[in-house]
């Protein structure tokens, strides 16, 4: 049973494994060009430049004064919408927030499938 188990291991870890991650990779990716989509035009230019690998220096610092301005909610203006914006903007660049962003794309996937449509009026 052990020798079973064994192979059962080993079969499943090494081929698969890459694959199983740029899927991954990949499905993420889909999932925030979908929500991207279906944001206004300037939103969409200003999100894609973002989210462009030479862009970290900005990126990062705006994520956090998101995050930190998500926490000033009972101030005008700021609120508690900030926290999940800073959240997509580090997680370009830290695991943990990846990880996070990963799990909230998927369950919009299984909430609330139209949000992942194409939209019909795109131009």
């Amino acid at each position: 049973m052990t020798k079973e188990a064994d192979s059962l291991m080993t079969s499943n870890t090494s081929p698969h494994l890459p694959v199983t991650r740029s899927q991954g990779s990949n499905d993420y990716e889909e999932q925030m060009q979908a929500l991207i989509r279906k944001l206004p035009e300037w939103m969409q230019k200003t999100l894609t430049w973002l989210r462009k690998p030479e862009r970290k220096w900005v990126r990062i610092p705006a994520g956090i004064l998101f995050m930190l301005g998500g926490c000033m909610a009972f101030l005008p203006v700021l609120g508690v919408w900030m926290i999940p914006v800073g959240i997509l903007l580090l997680s370009e660049d830290i695991p943990f927030f990846r990880r996070l962003m990963e799990k909230a794309l998927n369950w919009i996937q299984r909430k609330h499938p139209e949000w992942m449509e194409a939209s019909s009026d795109a131009k």
